[in-house]
């Protein structure tokens, strides 16, 4: 009787740990998607230093996830995630001054050429 008690407990401890590994590697997963759909845009251009850390980051969750270390894991992929969320903010800040500096020359154009319609120098 007290055997079966061991033995389930242990195949409990072996369930608990295959379902924390579970969520960790789909996690890593997704991360590793998003990092390369961020290299292929605007955040590879402007935030590559953002993206190679998250890359270590991914890789060091998988090593750690490897040798076993669940915890570890979750904590390397979660600060992957938060680098990844720094480096796409990086590059949507980069492209919004890019934007703005358009605009703002177009602006520049237009009243260029409304003085000179209010001058009289344009028919």
């Amino acid at each position: 009787m007290r055997i079966h008690r061991i033995l389930i407990c242990g195949a409990l401890l072996l369930a608990a740990t295959a379902a924390l590994a579970a969520p960790a590697e789909q996690q890593l997963r997704q991360l590793e998607q998003r990092a390369a759909k961020a290299a292929e845009s605007s955040a590879g251009e402007y935030a590559r230093e953002g993206l190679n850390a998250a890359g270590a980051n991914i890789a060091a969750a998988r090593a750690a996830l490897a040798a076993g270390r669940e915890r570890e894991a979750i904590q390397q992929a979660e600060l992957a995630e938060a680098r990844l969320n720094a480096a796409e903010a990086r590059a949507a800040e980069k492209e919004m001054v890019e934007k703005v500096a358009v605009r703002r020359s177009e602006l520049k154009k237009a009243e260029a050429l409304l003085e000179r319609y209010r001058q009289g120098e344009v028919n």
